[in-house]
């Protein structure tokens, strides 16, 4: 309420992720940091027996109430160690700022498609904002740790995307409804591969 009394012009990009793949860089930002950090399957089977359970206790997801679901004040009672997965539930965000400002002033990019065009994406967010278009761009992409070469990072990430395929199927099943809910209210569908790690 506050920004949009402030600034009621304001445009909102917003650069969204496959679940999965973001759930393991969040989960490596941490791991790469503590030794005998729980593993990623641990962190991962947590939360989704967490969602499951809170899934089952609601009569819907209530995407519609935004910040103020029941969903995500479930799982908060279940004091995970981390939600990695839920974290990338973006309908719910969504629905609660498209409450405060028009789908107009709204722009919803895939991170995919940023990293294999950023020119492209440059351009789409400069268009979007009413700016001329930058100069081309020539990107380097600098890593941060959990993307290090370092052998840590990558025997993490290697053990990490070794998930059972029971486990896979679960998160599946959770994570879909959230996918669709978020293709339908933004308009777009991605096409991301919700078991990809």
């Amino acid at each position: 309420d506050n920004m949009h009394g402030v600034l009621p012009c304001t445009k909102l990009v917003w650069v969204l992720r496959n679940p999965l793949p973001r759930a393991l860089s969040e989960y490596l930002h941490q791991a790469v940091k503590s030794k005998g950090y729980v593993s990623f399957q641990k962190v991962v089977s947590a939360e989704v027996n967490a969602m499951k359970t809170c899934r089952n206790k609601l009569p819907s997801l209530e995407f519609e109430k935004g910040f103020q679901n029941g969903f995500f004040k479930c799982l908060a009672s279940k004091k995970l160690i981390k939600a990695p997965i839920s974290t990338s539930y973006y309908a719910y965000f969504i629905h609660a700022w498209l409450k405060k400002f028009p789908r107009a002033q709204h722009l919803f990019l895939d991170y995919d498609d940023f990293r294999k065009n950023p020119n492209a994406t440059v351009v789409d967010i400069s268009r979007f904002l009413g700016i001329p278009d930058p100069p081309a761009l020539a990107p380097v992409w600098a890593y941060n740790k959990a993307n290090t070469n370092d052998g840590v990072a990558v025997a993490i990430r290697e053990t990490s995307k070794k998930l059972p395929p029971a486990l896979v199927r679960s998160i599946l099943h959770e994570v879909t409804p959230h996918v669709r809910e978020l293709y339908e209210v933004i308009g777009k569908d991605f096409g991301w591969k919700l078991d990809a790690l």
